[in-house]
């Protein structure tokens, strides 16, 4: 075991001396109970591993800034095609470090927003907004000041 491993087991082992210390045999029942209640949730291990995997993943939502791999998770394209959204300056980066590339969540929403396909809907309430400037607009524009 390395100085890590054995830290780790010791802070393991903390936590469960906490546990035992404050709880009772009635108490320990209602823990296991809770946690079989969660497991049994899941059919097996394998989907259980898959939602905690999911969870992780949803995670970095949470978080402002992203690293590439979380963009291309989050845009769900490939880390190459970011790598050439930045190199063309479609997404504004930042380097803390000069290094390690990070790009604003609210950046990603503004870029994904400038791309709309728009519904039939939409299309007819935009065409109704244009008609409706069109139709306030005074005939002429440009006309000679007379007092002049």
């Amino acid at each position: 075991m390395n100085r890590n491993e054995i830290e780790l087991l010791l802070s393991h082992i903390e936590g469960l001396q906490k546990f035992l210390e404050g709880n009772t045999l009635e108490g320990f029942r209602q823990e296991i109970l809770r946690v079989e209640k969660f497991l049994n949730r899941f059919g097996t291990l394998d989907e259980l591993i898959g939602y905690i995997g999911k969870i992780e993943k949803v995670a970095y939502v949470a978080k402002d800034f992203l690293s590439i791999s979380e963009v291309a998770d989050f845009l769900q394209i490939s880390k190459s095609t970011v790598y050439k959204l930045t190199a063309s300056k479609e997404l504004t980066v930042y380097k803390p470090t000069g290094k390690n590339i990070f790009i604003l969540r609210s950046d990603l929403n503004k870029w994904i927003r400038r791309y709309p396909y728009l519904s039939n809907d939409d299309i007819i309430k935009n065409a109704d907004i244009i008609k409706t400037q069109i139709v306030k607009e005074p005939k002429y524009k440009h006309y000679k000041n007379e007092n002049r």
